[in-house]
């Protein structure tokens, strides 16, 4: 019975807006399991986005000094780049040059990368407001991932904005 009621008091705390963006997430995610045809300024702007969090997110660590995640957050960024790519690599796609869109096949990994991308920010938010003390590691692992994850959307992204240019 308390762990119900432990559970009831940390689903209040949430805040309402997490809901939306859990409910936007996961209806992009189910979008990307159908062909889709999206422009080629959007298939770029994602990583840019992902990356500016990654590295404001990295920034905010360094303030604390923790410097020597500068040099893991590279190789986890690097490490979900080679993995995007390799993601990409065999999709087949259209593209339109005219309009600048580009169909893409469908698959699960997007619902998959955002749900764990969310859960993963949840899980660390959740750590950073509750726990008085930080410990190290979980700065870490939050870089890591957050490397990561900005990679994987920067290789997918180079792959289909490199082909797109290619097949003019």
């Amino acid at each position: 019975m308390e762990i119900i009621q432990d559970l009831g008091a940390f689903v209040k705390g949430i805040p309402w807006w997490v809901y939306i963006v859990f409910i936007y997430l996961v209806n992009l995610g189910i979008k990307a399991m159908r062909p889709r045809t999206v422009s080629i300024s959007r298939v770029v702007i994602l990583p840019v986005f992902f990356v500016a969090w990654s590295f404001y997110g990295l920034y905010v660590k360094l303030l604390l000094g923790l410097f020597s995640l500068i040099p893991l957050w590279f190789i986890c960024v690097a490490l979900g780049t080679y993995c995007g790519i390799k993601e990409v690599q065999s999709w087949r796609y259209q593209s339109d040059h005219r309009k600048g869109m580009i169909t893409i096949p469908g698959n699960y990994s997007t619902l998959v990368l955002v749900l764990v991308i969310f859960g993963l920010k949840f899980f660390w938010g959740s750590m950073y407001a509750t726990l008085p003390e930080i410990p190290v590691w979980v700065y870490f692992v939050d870089s890591m991932t957050s490397g990561f994850v900005s990679g994987f959307f920067v290789g997918r992204a180079a792959i289909l904005f490199r082909r797109y240019l290619k097949c003019k």
